[in-house]
């Protein structure tokens, strides 16, 4: 939607364009690297930072800006308020019981992947999550399906530096593409230790009436008791589930 640019508050405009600098592969910032990213002087950018601490939404550090704990107070009402979350997350519990697997549900919000729901089991506890967490898109399986059919956003992404967090990493744009193809051939996409070592993740995605992709669910699991063989075992339920909620979503399949 376009909106008439005279409605518009020119000093928000700006403390808006400086908040979105902020990324998970850029969570801290110079003044400088502020300015050369918005193209807005350093010293408006240093009064509108000033203004965006005072309200705890931005902190500094030794030099460094970054995203302050304000935030978080948005965070859980936000992500609470979601319709995609109310509908899905029955679902979500729904398999999780059935395959003692834990089940995430994620958006894509720019360019990275935020986790909005999850239904856990005690039968797979393992590393930290939490609500809101947000993951590079080019090391997740919820990543790969979330961006199936947005190239742009994939060319974006790599135009920037990309960070190799495992051996398994994805890093090259061509490589990357191709797993996105065989997303939109197969249904679902796989992530073999890309982001953890140690963690296998499956994901399938989440369909609207006019065949967008508008969220991802995922299986994921330690490779200890979830290899790669066992965890494909699952794509059917998977892709069963995603259909399910696509359909709840509007989707009238065929995409």
């Amino acid at each position: 939607m376009t909106v008439n640019k005279g409605l518009l508050n020119n000093s928000i405009t700006k403390a808006i364009t400086i908040l979105n600098c902020f990324s998970y592969e850029k969570p801290r910032l110079r003044l400088k690297d502020i300015s050369d990213i918005t193209g807005i002087n350093q010293p408006t950018a240093y009064r509108l930072l000033n203004t965006l601490k005072e309200f705890s939404l931005i902190e500094q550090h030794e030099g460094n800006y970054l995203l302050g704990r304000g935030f978080l107070k948005y965070e859980g009402i936000v992500l609470n308020s979601m319709e995609i979350r109310r509908i899905c997350l029955p679902y979500l519990e729904e398999l999780s019981n059935n395959l003692k697997l834990n089940v995430n549900l994620a958006v894509l919000d720019g360019n990275e992947v935020i986790y909005v729901a999850r239904a856990e089991t005690p039968y797979c506890m393992y590393g930290y999550f939490h609500i809101g967490m947000r993951r590079p898109i080019y090391c997740t399986a919820l990543g790969k399906v979330l961006v199936c059919k947005s190239p742009e956003i994939v060319r974006e992404v790599f135009k920037r530096e990309v960070n190799r967090y495992t051996l398994h990493t994805i890093t090259d744009e061509e490589i990357f593409v191709k797993e996105i193809e065989k997303v939109r051939l197969q249904g679902y996409a796989v992530d073999l230790e890309e982001w953890n070592n140690g963690i296998n993740c499956i994901a399938a995605p989440l369909y609207d009436a006019a065949g967008q992709v508008i969220a991802g669910i995922s299986i994921s699991g330690p490779t200890s008791v979830q290899p790669l063989e066992k965890l494909m075992e699952y794509v059917p339920i998977l892709i069963e589930y995603s259909n399910r909620l696509s359909a709840r979503m509007g989707s009238r399949g065929g995409w």
